[in-house]
């Protein structure tokens, strides 16, 4: 007992003797008197200058801190006079009597106005990686303590209206992170705190305001961070977002981080904004991202996206993704579907107006499914199944290069009707009426085309021409656009063709190599030009070349060959052999005969070939065969005017016996009756040149009066000379 006694006295004296030399510390020691001291040692561990200007002030009981007034710390070498780190005030202390113990109770770790400025010089210096390189003097290292590491609790970490900026004179990028302010409950390693958290982040000419709560659980020995509930705020402000800036709220049920594993996931991600702005209405677009659950395993190097829903005005996605290699080689793979909607219903929640349609059941329904696949440097849409109202596309789609911006497909579509989504017609007067501006060739955009690929259709419309079994390749690069092959079956026959476009030069230059062949052209001139009025099936080949900035410049400008035959047809609306028996009796001064059939004028073959010169075809072969006349001639096709201008002969054949119209074109047969073919491509006008034929019938008179009287004066100078000779 008395031994205790002894030993209680001594406890009770040692601890009134500490507690002695602390209240003399506290009253006889100023720590400004260190300053000196506090900078050296500071500058010999960094090789920076500290200087304290603020108070430095001390309390021992119950807490043993130290409060820190402004201060300033240099910058590295070369990298100016401004300080690297500036605070106004700092404060950092310990529980006294569990420090006694042995055991570290950190009170509230507290830090104001701290400024921090890491710049990057154009040379790629930095002027923090000096820091810790400078040798301490002891010459020793200290030994590897193996035994597990305590950590002690903290009261609570506030930091006020901190900066740091981050100046890369390198690539000349700024941010800046102000006002960044946080505060933290008690910190005891595996026990939870609250945390809450703000920042604005500035890159000129953007901004981003950051707000975050959450209870945090760090287990500093098994090196594993969660996260439950976290809220956050965004507001992204700039001049490519609406004023007053775009609000986005992120929440989950949980994150968490095993670091020594290298383990990370999310669970319940939901991020909802609302898009505004001008061209928007009024109560803006609602965006919606939910994520189920995020696991990242970091050490094998997967990634795994369950439950992926992305929701925009209505319109509906959904989805998974699973990633290797997600550190060295990332590539990301997984199905994507688009819920059915209408168009027409979801494009104005955009702010978005459908222009009219030919076809006002269109845009009604869109969906969409397949499989991505992404990489750093590529991202591909395979298993395509897309249905826009009655046309079904399936196939690939995707870039095969982000940097040369290469795009790539192979599609299959079952249907389209181009001409059901075009603008509908509008009914003018002629007078009224107005040509329509040629169309700008896009040479900027075939400049940067990097595409290859192939479009197949089982039933196409395009511009009122219907095809069958349309296969179409694309295949461009640095301005050279090439279709090719381009196939289909058309009109009971066949389309083959080459078409390029070269935008190398200030101009396009569009060449055309078209093949057509045994084309029924009666429905296809119907589709084309809206006429009725020529039949016939046959072939065509077009090779031709032009250049300019609109279409009606490459028109103007098409150079080439053209080569045509058609057989069995007829040119509706106009009878040439009437309109032959018409100017007969008109010449004859007879009564003009009625016609007994329709105004239609038949042929068994059609042919010819010319050469175009500035998108006028000079066709100088033109061979027409018909039950009764063989027509032969030459002329002009204008192109850019959509005119005609033909000169023709028509022979009238020998003429059976039997046929209706026998009697009154027996006394023309051989004769050679000229023909005028004018008007536009789709009306032509046929007509006999009566003049022209009377000219021609006088010509033919004349000559045949001056051989009957030079034959009669021969007759009377041959008599008088043999009377002469006779005497």
């Amino acid at each position: 007992m008395k031994a205790l006694r002894i030993t209680g006295y001594l406890v009770g004296g040692l601890i009134a003797v500490i507690a002695l030399a602390l209240v003399l510390i506290v009253v006889f020691v100023d720590p400004n008197d260190y300053r000196d001291d506090i900078a050296q040692a500071v500058e010999k561990q960094t090789g920076r200058q500290l200087n304290l200007s603020g108070d430095l002030k001390l309390s021992v009981f119950p807490w043993l801190a130290l409060d820190i007034g402004a201060a300033t710390l240099s910058d590295a070498p070369g990298f100016g006079d401004e300080p690297f780190v500036s605070i106004n005030r700092a404060r950092v202390g310990a529980r006294l009597l569990p420090l006694l113990r042995g055991k570290v109770e950190v009170g509230k770790v507290a830090l104001e106005g701290a400024r921090v400025r890491l710049l990057t010089d154009a040379q790629g210096r930095n002027n923090w990686a000096d820091l810790g390189q400078h040798d301490t003097g002891t010459g020793t290292a200290a030994a590897q303590d193996t035994a597990p590491t305590r950590w002690p609790t903290i009261a609570g970490v506030e930091v006020k209206d901190a900066t740091v900026t981050i100046d890369n004179r390198q690539d000349n990028t700024r941010r800046v992170v102000r006002n960044f302010n946080l505060t933290t409950g008690p910190l005891q390693s595996g026990e939870p705190f609250d945390v809450t958290m703000q920042f604005v982040l500035e890159q000129d000419p953007s901004a981003i305001k950051v707000h975050l709560s959450s209870s945090v659980v760090a287990d500093l020995e098994q090196n594993i961070y969660r996260l439950a509930k976290p809220a956050i705020d965004i507001t992204l402000s700039g001049p490519t977002y609406p004023a007053p800036g775009l609000a986005v709220e992120i929440r989950a049920g949980s994150a968490s981080a095993d670091i020594g594993r290298k383990l990370h996931q999310l669970e319940g991600l939901t991020l909802n904004t609302r898009w505004k702005g001008e061209g928007y209405p009024a109560d803006g677009v609602p965006v919606a991202l939910r994520i189920q659950n995020l696991n990242a395993n970091l050490a094998a190097q997967t990634l795994e996206m369950l439950g992926f829903e992305a929701e925009v005005a209505g319109a509906h996605l959904t989805g998974s993704l699973a990633g290797t290699d997600i550190l060295d080689a990332p590539k990301l793979t997984g199905p994507l579907k688009l819920q059915p909607l209408s168009l027409r219903e979801w494009l104005p929640k955009l702010g978005i107006k459908l222009p009219p349609t030919r076809d006002a059941t269109v845009y009604k329904t869109l969906s969409f499914s397949g499989r991505v696949s992404a990489t750093k440097t590529t991202a591909d849409v395979g298993e395509i199944a897309l249905q826009l109202d009655d046309t079904t596309a399936k196939g690939s789609l995707g870039v095969a290069d982000f940097a040369a911006k290469a795009l790539r497909f192979d599609l299959d579509v079952d249907r389209i009707n181009a001409d059901r989504y075009l603008a509908p017609p509008v009914d003018r007067p002629v007078a009224a009426a107005s040509k329509k501006p040629p169309a700008e060739i896009p040479v900027d955009m075939l400049r940067a085309l990097n595409a290859r690929g192939e479009l197949r259709v089982g039933e196409a419309i395009f511009a009122g021409i219907k095809f069958t079994k349309l296969r179409l390749g694309l295949s461009a690069r640095d301005g050279r656009v090439r279709f090719n092959p381009s196939e289909a079956s058309m009109y009971g026959g066949q389309y083959r063709g080459d078409i390029g476009i070269d935008a190398t030069g200030k101009v396009a230059s569009v060449s055309l190599d078209e093949h057509v062949s045994n084309v029924n052209f009666a429905p296809l001139f119907k589709d084309l030009f809206e006429t009725e009025r020529f039949s016939g099936r046959g072939n065509a080949n077009i090779k031709l070349a032009g250049s300019g900035r609109t279409t009606d410049a490459v028109m103007q400008t098409m150079n080439g060959t053209v080569d045509f035959k058609v057989a069995d047809g007829a040119l509706e609306g106009a009878d040439l052999t009437y309109e032959i028996r018409r100017a007969r009796a008109l010449l004859k001064q007879q009564t003009v005969p009625e016609r007994s059939g329709p105004a239609r004028t038949a042929f068994s073959a059609l042919q010819g070939s010319g050469v175009m010169r500035n998108g006028i075809l000079a066709n100088n072969d033109l061979n027409v065969a018909m039950p009764l006349l063989k027509v032969t001639g030459q002329g002009t096709v204008d192109l850019p005017k959509n005119t005609l201008d033909y000169r023709l002969v028509a022979a009238v054949l020998k003429v059976p016996r039997e046929n209706a119209d026998a009697a009154e074109l027996q006394d023309m047969v051989d004769a050679a009756i000229p023909v005028k073919v004018s008007g536009s491509l789709s009306d032509p006008k046929v007509r006999p040149d009566v003049e022209g034929y009377l000219k021609e019938e006088m010509k033919q008179r004349v000559e045949k009066e001056r051989g009957k009287v030079e034959e009669k004066v021969k007759e009377k100078l041959g008599d008088k000379l043999k009377n002469l000779l006779g005497r």
